[in-house]
């Protein structure tokens, strides 16, 4: 398997974009190639360059671009600030990991001007030569195994699938990814606590606290089953990324968040 590590995992993501207090990308980097990794996806529009990657033998596995699909002058927005940014670094690092689209927060109805501008956004990215997933995902239009089902249907992207999400949205891992089967080009391995996801599923818990209280746990000490998940995609291509999102990590914060990684890392090898 072609494994990678997420800026998310060290507490670099859209939800904590501007932040004065992350761990600068350097020190990031130098900490995920001291982990034994070699590829990393990309993280918001302006955190990791081309420069950086090169200087730590670190390839671009992907870049994950949240658009608000369901409104058109917001898309548009988004297009700009996330999408084309995104595009451009995948390009200029040399196209070898996927844009990865994803609804951007809030739950909305699916509709047809939905799947439209997701198929629109897709082919934006072809155009450039890059490879394009789509990453179904909680707290947005879609999360729920029938609305992945859906969006199947009426778009031809390719899904990044995601076993965290899978289970958050309420489906099992390894039934949305046989439901998803001839359309995974993308990999994100999450395990969730089974506590939290219960309250998260009975509405005591609201997205963003439980993201803070740490829904995704450590591999291994949740409900995924990764023997399993890890057999059905034993022969995938594509890649693998390993992701523990964490809201924000600190400088001090990251020798334990390491400790951790190395852990998760070990629990796939």
């Amino acid at each position: 398997m072609k494994l990678a590590s997420a800026p998310v995992s060290w507490g670099v993501w859209e939800r904590t974009a501007g932040r004065d207090d992350l761990v600068p990308s350097e020190l990031l980097l130098e900490t995920v190639r001291g982990l034994g990794y070699e590829a990393v996806e990309l993280g918001p529009p302006g955190y990791l360059t081309p420069a950086a990657l090169d200087a730590h033998g670190l390839t671009l596995a992907g870049g994950f671009a949240p658009l608000r699909f369901e409104d058109a002058a917001a898309y548009t927005e988004d297009v700009a600030v996330w999408l084309d940014p995104i595009a451009d670094m995948l390009v200029a690092t040399g196209a070898r990991g996927p844009v990865v689209l994803a609804g951007g927060d809030g739950r909305a109805a699916l509709s047809g001007p939905y799947f439209d501008r997701v198929n629109e956004a897709a082919e934006r990215c072809r155009a450039r030569g890059l490879g394009v997933v789509f990453h179904h995902h909680m707290g947005t239009p879609v999360e729920t195994p029938e609305e992945i089902e859906a969006l199947l249907a009426h778009t031809d992207v390719g899904i990044c699938f995601d076993t965290g999400h899978a289970v958050v949205g309420g489906g099992d891992p390894l039934e949305v990814a046989r439901m998803c089967d001839g359309r995974i080009e993308h990999l994100h391995l999450k395990d969730v606590d089974p506590r939290l996801n219960a309250r998260v599923q009975a509405g005591e818990l609201a997205l963003a606290q439980a993201w803070a209280d740490g829904i995704f746990c450590p591999f291994g000490e949740g409900v995924v089953d990764f023997g399993a998940v890890l057999a059905y995609f034993l022969d995938f291509e594509g890649w693998v990324v390993l992701e523990q999102d964490r809201v924000a990590v600190t400088l001090d914060d990251l020798p334990g968040v390491a400790a951790v990684e190395a852990r998760n890392l070990a629990f796939v090898r």
